[in-house]
């Protein structure tokens, strides 16, 4: 899908303003102009269904659909930029298998429950050293 089609429809406007709300909520960005010499890096909007293992629409019991199945994410293009010119580093902050395993077993030593946590947010708490400039996201 394309931001021209999701924008003219009200779920997924929606869903933008939850990821742009929650880009504004943890000070993700400062809107700026660009200083020169600088160089932004191009966002898009992705846009994605949730579906459950059979394919289907995620739903609740009673049959109607949650307002989490729409996945909206703003992501940056930073694929256009090159190493030791633009970045130096490249980092993901996320859980690698050997710290999940340990997690579970100390779950089931202790006979705790165990839930499923999803932070949409997390790479937004990353440290950056150096200032990154964006586009402004289309339609906001």
């Amino acid at each position: 899908m394309h931001f021209e089609v999701a924008v003219n429809s009200k779920k997924w406007k929606n869903a933008m303003d939850m990821e742009i709300n929650s880009i504004v909520k943890n000070n993700t960005w400062t809107l700026t102009i660009l200083p020169q010499k600088n160089k932004k890096i191009r966002v898009k909007w992705i846009y994605k269904t949730k579906r459950d293992e059979n394919g289907n629409v995620i739903k609740h019991r009673d049959g109607t659909r949650p307002p989490y199945n729409l996945n909206t994410k703003l992501v940056a293009k930073g694929y256009a930029h090159k190493q030791r010119i633009d970045f130096t580093e490249v980092y993901a902050p996320v859980a690698r298998m050997y710290t999940v395993r340990m997690i579970i077993s100390v779950v089931a030593q202790g006979s705790w429950k165990i839930y499923q946590l999803d932070v949409k947010s997390a790479f937004l708490h990353a440290e950056l050293e150096e200032k990154v400039y964006t586009d402004q996201p289309k339609g906001y």
